[in-house]
């Protein structure tokens, strides 16, 4: 077994730390998984919910694809310490937290690091779950209390696992050569992670379950499961991931992908036409012109039938314009403000092609518009994505759920990432009727309803407050 000090997802492959891609070394391990350092002294600042749960999704997405799980090899137990860098301190909330998003997120063991802290050497004093002394912490029992919960209800954990995702985000290493994190090729910075960071974003305020995949998983054609696949900041790719992209297409699937698609191959060799390797025909379109623009705006046109757009939105790109020039049989989503072709989209074989000449998802990552995330959000509705819970309520915006789910119950995960309680109204949709909901921290049996095929659940969250609850079928 093995675990990564960071997942790839927040590194490069050309810095040398770490290690490069998860998914090679998920085949190869029977077991593989993460470090997990939330408040670690080396990090810039803590880690936001949306960086964790991301880091999450990835490693859980990397053992996913070979039928396997993954664990947390090392969970930050204490404050962060290296040498004079000491970062804030971690609080019983935070330990709480920690684990139950671990696993939330389907993992099935977890080491926390570690029980005394270091002695010694440049982290002494720091990531222990006790005081030099001897002290048990409140973060120890709060770490003790989650495990007790978690042996006592442990058959429900071990025969569920993370509810299926409809959207997939390739993780493509090769897009790191040529400008997505190299500062000698590209004023972006790391705009490969921010791009797959803002997609997933994007969905995880909607409560809407994504999986990263790889270009393992699209020549192995395994995209079949996902209504709709991204391709972020997609500017090298090899034939073979363009030829696995072009089948999930034909069969029927919705592939949307950013500007330069293929401009470069595996070996670093500029294709005659972009898109390359023949997806310009796929997506029924090729770049005509780009030039750089730091915030291009986009117009959505009026007979796009997008769900919930109107005539006349706009939406916010980043980095570039890259004017395309559509194909017969190709229809304009959006365009530019001269009016050139922003957003165009085919339908191939059973499936639809949207190409994007811009990058949506670097831009909501570092913007946070909320158009571009509408716009995200209606490509996905358009493809039969829908939200499978929901919710709702006076400050329930930083509410994250989560769902572990088997043949005839659900765990549901309702995690306040806010510092204000939040009077949380949760809607699951299920193909069966609840008997039974229970609060596993403390086994109190919660009231539900049920509404147009929905189950609603309402609590008062307190800030930071983890629920846990069982949904039993009746």
């Amino acid at each position: 077994t093995s675990h990564a000090a960071s997942p790839a997802l927040f590194t490069s492959p050309t810095d040398g730390y770490g290690e490069p891609d998860d998914w090679k070394m998920a085949a190869s391990a029977d077991f593989f998984g993460i470090s997990l350092y939330p408040k670690h002294s080396e990090s810039v600042h803590p880690w936001t919910y949306p960086m964790l749960a991301a880091g999450l999704d990835f490693a859980r997405s990397a053992g996913h694809s070979f039928g396997k799980g993954f664990w947390v090899g090392e969970l930050q137990a204490g404050q962060g310490v290296t040498g004079m860098r000491i970062a804030d301190p971690v609080t019983s909330d935070d330990e709480n937290l920690w684990i139950w998003e671990v696993v939330a997120h389907g993992a099935r063991e977890i080491a926390v690091y570690a029980w005394y802290p270091m002695s010694s050497g440049f982290e002494s004093d720091g990531y222990g779950l006790i005081e030099l002394d001897g002290t048990v912490t409140p973060r120890a029992h709060a770490a003790g209390h989650a495990a007790t919960v978690i042996q006592h209800h442990a058959q429900d954990f071990l025969r569920s696992t993370p509810a299926p995702a409809q959207v997939a985000i390739l993780y493509n290493r090769l897009s790191y050569m040529v400008g997505g994190s190299e500062p000698s090729l590209s004023k972006l910075g790391n705009a490969s992670r921010d791009s797959m960071m803002g997609l997933y974003r994007a969905f995880l305020e909607q409560q809407i379950a994504v999986d990263f995949i790889h270009p393992m998983d699209v020549t192995g054609g395994k995209l079949g499961q996902y209504k709709i696949v991204f391709l972020p900041f997609p500017v090298m790719l090899s034939s073979e991931v363009a030829k696995g992209v072009e089948a999930y297409i034909r069969d029927g699937g919705t592939v949307v992908a950013e500007a330069r698609l293929a401009w470069n191959d595996a070996r670093g060799f500029a294709n005659k036409v972009v898109p390359g390797f023949g997806l310009s025909e796929v997506f029924g379109a090729r770049e005509k012109v780009i030039r750089p623009a730091d915030k291009p705006l986009i117009s959505v046109e009026a007979s796009s039938d997008l769900p919930g757009w109107k005539p006349g939105d706009t939406v916010l790109g980043a980095a570039f314009e890259e004017e395309l020039e559509p194909a017969g049989g190709a229809r304009v989503l959006g365009r530019f403000a001269d009016g050139q072709a922003a957003i165009v989209e085919r339908s191939y074989g059973k499936g639809k092609a949207v190409l994007v000449g811009s990058f949506l998802g670097l831009s909501y990552e570092r913007e946070h518009a909320d158009s571009t995330k509408s716009l995200l959000l209606s490509l996905a509705k358009a493809a039969g994505v829908s939200s499978e819970v929901e919710v709702s309520g006076p400050g329930a915006s930083e509410v994250e759920l989560r769902r572990l789910v088997s043949s005839d119950s659900q765990l549901l995960f309702a995690f306040n990432h806010g510092q204000k309680p939040a009077k949380a109204t949760i809607s699951v949709r299920l193909s069966w009727p609840v008997g039974q909901a229970k609060n596993l921290d403390d086994d109190r049996i919660l009231e539900t309803q049920e509404n147009g095929g929905r189950t609603i659940l309402r609590e008062t969250l307190a800030g930071g407050q983890v629920l846990v609850v069982r949904l039993q079928r009746r």
